[in-house]
């Protein structure tokens, strides 16, 4: 997962975000809880030059201030226009990955004019209520025991047993990343990530711009019912799951996983790319 990329800047707020240059389109990835922008490392090369990747530390992990006790998902969704704003953006496609897909379908909903097109990777979405008590119970088990109270489960869940076994390095570093959270950050993003899968429910039918919903087959947090129920929500969205994968399909296999990624991303890229010279144009149509 190392690769060399430009220092992170920092919004007037403390958000820690990574500007990778280029001159095409904008496509801002958020990152899921525990985590930071360093786990995009193995798919930005799939990704191509054609793009200006923004990469965001969502408030309380990586390099970004920790969030108010009282933050609910319109406030990350803030920091993300916040950051836009800082690098002097006007709308970008947004690519969120599990609680990062959450402040993506906020930031739909919240500021759909900074908005060009849509990807909820991994998300969560109506989940049965014993699923969502088992997992504020980790909440739990993390104000009690600290980050690591939860943290090997984590990884038993997010990583195929094959895949693990031969890339320990790999999973010591997500491991690593996940044990130096700051505690009352990672608390108060992960108690949103267990209370608030199905925010927005009724209000999906709005988003009008294209959109992507996309899992792995064993993905056991964000399961491909879950994605075709999301998907069925918003208006031509498009449900993909990738065969074999689990949650961190985006470092475990990020060729086999950028592949619907990229099918989807180039079109939109090239229609971007066309219209870009038209003042009137405000917005892609599906």
């Amino acid at each position: 997962m190392n690769q060399s990329r430009p220092s992170p800047c920092l919004t007037t707020t403390g958000v820690a975000y990574v500007d990778m240059g280029g001159e095409g389109p904008v496509l801002v990835l958020l990152h899921g809880v525990g985590l930071d922008h360093t786990m995009w490392a193995d798919l930005l090369p799939h990704l191509g030059t054609d793009w200006r990747i923004i990469l965001i530390d969502m408030p309380g992990h990586g390099g970004s201030a920790s969030p108010p006790a009282d933050a609910q998902l319109d406030y990350y969704a803030a920091r993300v226009v916040e950051v836009l704003d800082a690098a002097n953006i006007d709308r970008a496609v947004l690519a969120g990955f599990s609680m990062g897909a959450l402040v993506a379908r906020c930031f739909a909903l919240r500021h759909p004019e900074r908005l060009d097109a849509l990807v909820l990777m991994n998300g969560v979405f109506d989940r049965t209520e014993e699923v969502r008590a088992n997992i504020v119970a980790r909440v739990g088990q993390v104000i009690e025991g600290g980050v690591a109270a939860t943290s090997e489960a984590a990884l038993d869940r997010w990583f195929t047993p094959a895949w693990r076994s031969g890339h320990e390095d790999v999973v010591d570093q997500v491991r690593q990343r996940l044990n130096s959270n700051d505690e009352q950050g990672y608390v108060i993003t992960y108690r949103l990530f267990a209370t608030q899968d199905n925010y927005g429910a009724e209000l999906l039918r709005t988003i009008a711009v294209p959109t992507l919903v996309i899992t792995g087959e064993y993905d056991v947090g964000s399961t491909p019912d879950m994605t075709r129920a999301l998907a069925s929500r918003i208006p031509g969205a498009k449900a993909v799951v990738v065969p074999g994968a689990r949650h961190m399909m985006w470092v475990e296999m990020p060729d086999i996983a950028a592949a619907p990624l990229v099918a989807f991303l180039d079109p939109l890229r090239a229609k971007m790319d066309t219209l870009a010279g038209n003042p009137d144009f405000r917005e892609i149509s599906r």
